[in-house]
């Protein structure tokens, strides 16, 4: 028998996105499936939408909840599959993913969580492959090192029995990835594009973009202490490099500057990396702007 897979999709006011999104779960033609649908009591057309197709819908709810992070765990209580993923009521899923990620699992038993590339798109905007570099260590993802949106991303149930932590307004997705390395999980990616992450004014990537970087700072100063002193060397490094990339763009080049210095000596090692030559750089126009 064909393993389950659940899809949760936690959802407010994007009624004119959600429809799209539903199409894009069921055209997957898939069984079994368990579409779970969790509104946070939205005032638009969401519920028309949702009992348009909810025969197909394991289970929905539309209630005032506690954020993003509260929805998703909302769901997974409810979520019965063998295989579970979480999908915005804004993105979608690329045609035959379902299929992709079945036969990897299933040719790869020892897998527990799986990625795929996204598609970056949006009204106006040329679409952008996202080819993911997936976390390797926690250190990997503290450092900021890997690019892997979170709708091409799979679990085998069990691995999200902890939930997310409804701590994190923004980076509740990676808080999740730093638990699940340190406890020795690895994420294997596989090279097909899963899904398509919209890109729009009212998203939080796009509207609130700049509170992602506070969170995943505190996130970072939270699971340092549980690297080895290199790794811990490298964070610290990235935090300095990514406050004086803020500092450079804000004016303050003396402060840029004096990050810098001290990301470089902490780890040497990152004068040979992107982000390092990305904030020289930035600290350069900053100056020359002045």
């Amino acid at each position: 028998m064909a393993p389950k897979i659940s899809i949760i999709t936690p959802s407010f006011n994007q009624g004119h996105y959600l429809e799209e999104t539903i199409l894009s779960i069921l055209g997957q033609h898939y069984e079994p499936l368990e579409l779970i649908i969790i509104d946070g009591g939205s005032t638009d057309s969401s519920l028309d939408v949702i009992r348009k197709y909810q025969d197909h819908i394991s289970y929905w709810i539309s209630e005032p909840d506690r954020g993003q992070a509260h929805a998703l765990n909302k769901g997974l209580a409810r979520a019965t599959g063998d295989i579970v993923a979480y999908l915005n009521s804004d993105d979608l899923y690329r045609p035959g993913t379902f299929s992709a990620v079945v036969e990897y699992f299933s040719n790869q038993p020892e897998c527990d969580w799986l990625c795929g590339d996204t598609v970056m798109f949006g009204e106006g905007l040329e679409d952008q492959l996202i080819s993911a570099e997936v976390p390797k260590s926690a250190a990997h993802a503290l450092s900021w090192a890997y690019t892997a949106p979170q709708p091409g991303m799979f679990w085998k149930r069990d691995l999200l029995r902890d939930g997310f932590s409804e701590k994190w307004r923004y980076c509740f997705d990676h808080e999740l990835y730093v638990r699940l390395l340190l406890e020795g999980h690895r994420c294997e990616h596989v090279k097909s594009t899963f899904a398509a992450y919209r890109l729009h004014p009212d998203s939080k990537t796009v509207a609130e973009g700049n509170l992602f970087d506070h969170e995943f700072d505190e996130i970072a100063a939270i699971y340092e202490s549980k690297l080895d002193r290199g790794d811990r060397r490298w964070c610290a490094a990235t935090r300095l490099l990514r406050q004086s990339f803020q500092a450079s763009r804000a004016g303050n080049k003396l402060e840029a500057a004096k990050d810098l210095m001290q990301a470089l000596l902490i780890h040497p090692e990152s004068v040979s990396a992107r982000n390092f030559w990305g904030c020289f750089r930035q600290l350069l126009l900053g100056s020359a702007a002045r």
